[in-house]
């Protein structure tokens, strides 16, 4: 099986792809919403709404990117940018990553894709906080309909065709069509 990437938090720390992210986990989120189908009526105040299922779940990652002996803030928060977009503008193509922690499969969440990076800093220290948001991936189910027993895989069915045969009510004059299709009216 080839190499999945992963997220795992384990202590305060957060491992994404197998590498380290540079930073201190302060805050994990998960939000799920229902998903609606809403339409306004004309005349009517207020829309109606029809509950369908359910969104995939947001998650939201709290670090704190600090300058400490591991290098500046600037730094840390570079290396988890080229996570964000991948290391060369080739990869265009967002990684889809398992998911290891109590939390998010408490809610269920197995897969999710990295789609999102928020940073902020204050004038008050030398700390910048990185906002990592994922959305849960739940890839499309693929059904394959069963083919009828009459036809073999692949091949389509046999279509018989006969010749349409000419009605004898159908009047014949080689001069001026509309002339015959008159006077065969008339008769």
């Amino acid at each position: 099986m080839p190499d999945v990437p992963s997220l795992i938090f384990d202590d305060g720390f957060v491992y994404l792809g197998g590498d380290l992210l540079p930073g201190i986990l302060r805050n994990l989120s998960i939000r799920g919403s229902v998903r609606y189908d809403q339409s306004h009526h004309d005349n009517m105040s207020g829309k109606s709404k029809t509950a369908l299922g359910w969104e995939d779940a947001g998650i939201t990652l709290t670090l704190d990117l600090l300058c400490d002996k591991d290098g500046d803030c600037y730094a840390k928060l570079l290396s988890i940018n080229k996570i964000f977009k991948g290391a060369t503008r080739k990869n265009t193509t967002p990684k889809i990553y398992t998911v290891s922690g109590r939390h998010l499969n408490s809610r269920g969440i197995a897969r999710v894709v990295f789609d999102g990076l928020d940073s902020t800093e204050t004038d008050d220290d030398d700390v910048i906080q990185a906002q990592l948001t994922f959305t849960e991936h739940l890839p499309a189910v693929i059904k394959h309909e069963q083919r009828s027993a009459g036809t073999k895989a692949g091949a389509a069915p046999a279509v018989t065709a006969k010749q349409p045969t000419a009605s004898p009510t159908i009047t014949s004059d080689s001069t001026n069509p509309f002339v015959a299709g008159y006077r065969s009216g008339r008769s």
